[in-house]
């Protein structure tokens, strides 16, 4: 009876008991589900990080499609080379976000790499500077085709004071220009001036950036060489006449302007009808190349040398004086005179010779026209005193200079 009386005792305490169990259970349960909630709104935290994070390089991606987009119309826009230098780095600065940026491009014998267009240069980094192929970090891109990225240029050994650019610190990105995806022209070059300034990626991106670039340089170049191309004299490949009358208006605007002097030359080969009919045409037509070396070896980078018809030649004088261009015309003379041309002794004294006619903008005339006209009558004056000599217009009112 004990046992009974003490086992009906102990329900109320199991009761109690079995009901703070499940009190406890359920309240590790709700910390349960309050942690299973709280790792969720984490991993929904993470992952709403994660869609930002993708979302900024989506608009990164965006952006630089749109500077692509941008970079291919505006540079599309140009064939001429040096507002295309302008547009490039204009464009470059505000995409890229650079403190000092320089387009480099190789001289005709690749073997310099020449300033064309910078930003943010010091007074000295202009047009006139260059590099060797395979000198500082540029000559190298330049020489290997590799791109190249320096964290810090002060630690650079093959930085050099001629890439440039005003600190000889800071971070530095030099990427080639390259054309049919082969051929390096060039460089384009980037600094910032706090170290470790540019990303790989920055460097992709500035890679990008150039092969717009690149393609842009061999459009426009091969317009120019298409433009010069139609331009030249199919025999000699001296300017043809057309671009001479161009070439030579533009120069009458550029002296008016500048107050500046320039002289024409017109040439006629001595009896070469004669030459013509003895050796027939052929060896004239390599007689008419000969002439045209000769006047291109005689003469400066600046003049215009031309072929204007059949065996007549005219050359532009920019910044030459009558008594100047006298000398000019003299040398020129002299060298065919002296020349060894095929068949020479057929010819009246036994050379080929020319006669010159000169002219000099404004004592003579100021107009094109009557210019080549002045030329034209003084070269016909040369010839009714026997050829092979040089015949000066006089300027109005005054004495003939004498013919040599």
């Amino acid at each position: 009876m004990e046992r009974a009386a003490g086992g009906e005792g102990a329900r109320p305490n199991d009761t109690a008991l079995q009901q703070r169990v499940r009190e406890l259970e359920a309240q590790v349960q709700g910390q349960a589900r309050e942690i299973r909630a709280f790792e969720k709104i984490e991993l929904l935290q993470d992952h709403n990080r994660e869609l930002e994070a993708e979302n900024r390089t989506l608009q990164e991606k965006v952006a630089e499609l749109h500077t692509f987009l941008n970079l291919s119309k505006t540079l599309s826009a140009t064939l001429n080379m040096e507002e295309l230098f302008r547009l490039a780095l204009h464009l470059i600065g505000r995409s890229l976000h650079v403190d000092a940026y320089s387009l480099m491009l190789l001289d005709e014998a690749g073997e310099r790499l020449v300033v064309k267009a910078a930003f943010g240069l010091p007074e000295d980094g202009g047009p006139d500077l260059a590099l060797r192929l395979g000198e500082g970090i540029s000559g190298l891109v330049a020489q290997t085709g590799q791109a190249m990225l320096v964290p810090d240029a002060s630690a650079e050994s093959r930085f050099l004071e001629q890439e440039c650019f005003p600190q000889q610190h800071g971070s530095f990105i030099c990427v080639p220009l390259r054309i049919k995806g082969r051929e390096v022209i060039g460089v384009l070059n980037a600094q910032k001036p706090e170290p470790h300034g540019f990303s790989l990626g920055d460097m992709d991106l500035f890679q990008a950036v150039a092969n717009q670039v690149a393609a842009a340089l061999e459009n426009a170049q091969l317009y120019q060489r298409t433009k010069e191309l139609s331009a030249r004299d199919d025999l000699t490949g001296l300017f043809n006449r057309r671009h001479f009358f161009d070439n030579l208006e533009k120069e009458i605007q550029r002296a008016r302007r500048y107050r500046r002097v320039f002289s024409l030359l017109m040439l006629d080969l001595d009896d070469f009808k004669g030459y013509n009919d003895t050796h027939g045409h052929l060896r004239g037509d390599e007689a008419l190349k000969e002439v045209a070396r000769l006047l291109l070896a005689n003469s400066r980078r600046a003049d215009v040398v031309g072929r204007f018809g059949g065996e007549e030649f005219v050359v532009l004088l920019p910044e030459i004086n009558k008594q100047g261009a006298a000398v000019v015309a003299e040398k020129m003379r002299t060298a065919v005179e002296q020349y060894a041309f095929f068949g020479r002794e057929t010819q009246p004294g036994g050379r080929l010779t020319v006669t010159l006619g000169l002219v000099t903008y404004p004592v003579d005339s100021e107009e094109g026209l009557e210019l080549v006209d002045l030329a034209d009558r003084a070269l016909y004056a040369g010839k009714q005193q026997g050829g092979n000599r040089v015949s000066a217009s006089p300027a109005p009112g005054g004495a003939p200079l004498r013919s040599t």
